[in-house]
């Protein structure tokens, strides 16, 4: 197959999009009110380790981040503008720096938990910046953003569990490569 912008076919970039779809949509769609900050980062680690996992390219997370943070900024759906970008984009970044240690370790739930905790981690650079941008005071500031930080990653961390069982269903199911060396979703 031919090799699209990027360097990714067109098969992969459709996978990449419909998940970059799933994790905006997600977020609007399931609005639980679940009085708990950080539960929107079940969807978007489980979605972006399955970018990442199934496409096998480097940096296939960040890409589908990438979507689905310019579909958020021009939908109008994120409170954040431009960090909402961000606040994909930085999950995302660890999550593609994990996969090498994931595939390695497909049926290591703990890898996999960990991979979730720090990609969720990576959110707090946004979740600090945007607080300290409305003028919050300092010890407020910390406090809310360990709240949100920490309930993120654990959110995170449960997000990635899902991800081994899934892939192993779409080995299954004829829809992923068994042999990891090749790249994309058979034909």
């Amino acid at each position: 197959m031919r090799n699209h912008m990027f360097g990714f076919t067109l098969q992969e970039s459709l996978f990449l999009g419909f998940c970059s779809l799933l994790i905006l949509s997600t977020k609007l769609l399931l609005r639980l009110n679940l009085k708990m900050p950080g539960h929107s980062m079940f969807f978007l680690i489980l979605f972006l380790l399955l970018a990442a996992l199934c496409v096998r390219k480097p940096w296939s997370a960040t890409m589908a981040a990438v979507m689905a943070g310019l579909l958020g900024m021009f939908t109008g759906s994120g409170k954040l503008g431009p960090l909402g970008l961000v606040s994909y984009v930085l999950p995302a970044l660890v999550v593609d720096f994990c996969v090498p240690f994931l595939r390695r370790s497909r049926k290591n739930l703990l890898a996999f938990a960990f991979a979730g905790f720090l990609a969720a981690g990576a959110r707090a650079p946004v979740s600090l910046f945007s607080e300290w941008m409305v003028g919050m005071d300092l010890q407020v500031l910390m406090l809310s953003t360990a709240i949100k930080t920490g309930s993120g990653m654990v959110f995170g961390a449960l997000g990635a569990l899902p991800v081994p069982a899934l892939l192993t269903k779409l080995e299954a199911r004829g829809l992923l490569p068994t042999n990891p060396n090749n790249s994309g979703a058979a034909s």
